[in-house]
């Protein structure tokens, strides 16, 4: 849809972009193109989609045979893709209004095997990663568009060779839950109407399977994420301050893995707070 298309519809509907909502939607085909081929969309594929808007993503993923799922917020969005011809077939698309904190994903996408693609809104990028990566059965593939600073954050972990990486709880809980995670391209803010004062990026993220978690951690990577969570309480202060805090005392155990004692939380890699985390808890 081309800007005026899309002031057009938000006429009709008698709306107006919600910065709050992260409404800014995407006006570039090639990018759409992009998403699409990344996410490997087939033939009867089972994606979920937060945030539709205006369906624009929703109509591409439909063209390649998709079903889809998709969960808005803005009524007045669900009731025009509902009752729109813009998407078909209507039978492979089924639109949920609400709240993507509050509905129940497992209870929409069931036991089966699914995709995750979505044209993200900010303000909820971190909550979603984290519900699809840690869902009960996660998705075989995430593909989603998010603020470029956030993408660069969530594939960005230390390690020994670069001193300059650093760790957060966003990149250690991708890490923890997958087998890969990449910047696809980047997205410029003239791709979007109305233009968001940053750039963005298209994320691809494989998911591991549940099963082989534990097994290549060593322990449930929920362990470790309770762990992090105190280490990084507060991200100025020295880990093993932090982790005082929280009642566990630490310092013995950082100087048995060579872990430096005035190590802050995001220096550790996720090799090195699933090595913590297993000495804490054993």
């Amino acid at each position: 849809m081309s800007p005026t298309e899309i002031k057009a519809v938000l006429a009709s509907l008698g709306a107006r972009p919600n910065k709050g909502l992260g409404q800014n939607f995407l006006i570039d085909q090639k990018t759409l193109e992009i998403i699409v081929e990344t996410a490997a969309i087939k033939p009867g594929d089972l994606v979920l989609e937060v945030g539709p808007g205006l369906g624009v993503l929703t109509r591409e993923l439909l063209d390649k045979g998709a079903e889809v799922v998709a969960i808005e917020r803005d009524r007045r969005f669900a009731e025009y893709l509902a009752g729109s011809e813009v998407l078909r077939p209507k039978s492979s698309v089924r639109i949920v209004q609400g709240d993507a904190a509050d509905v129940h994903w497992h209870e929409l996408i069931g036991e089966g095997n699914w995709k995750f693609v979505s044209n993200l809104p900010y303000s909820i990028t971190s909550f979603a990663l984290r519900k699809a990566l840690w869902a009960p059965k996660p998705p075989e593939n995430l593909v989603v568009l998010v603020q470029r600073e956030v993408g660069e954050r969530a594939t960005e972990v230390a390690d020994s060779k670069n001193k300059k990486k650093k760790t957060s709880l966003l990149s250690l809980m991708v890490a923890l839950s997958a087998e890969s995670s990449r910047i696809v391209r980047r997205v410029s803010a003239g791709c979007f109407f109305p233009p968001p004062k940053v750039e963005s990026v298209i994320l691809q993220v494989t998911p591991m399977p549940w099963a082989e978690r534990e097994k290549k951690w060593g322990i449930n990577p929920e362990k470790i994420m309770e762990t992090a969570k105190r280490g990084f309480a507060h991200p100025r202060k020295l880990l093993k301050s932090n982790l005082a805090q929280a009642g566990v005392d630490v310092e013995s155990y950082l100087c048995e893995l060579g872990i430096n004692e005035k190590a802050r939380a995001e220096d550790l890699s996720p090799e090195d707070w699933a090595r913590l985390t297993r000495e804490l808890f054993s």
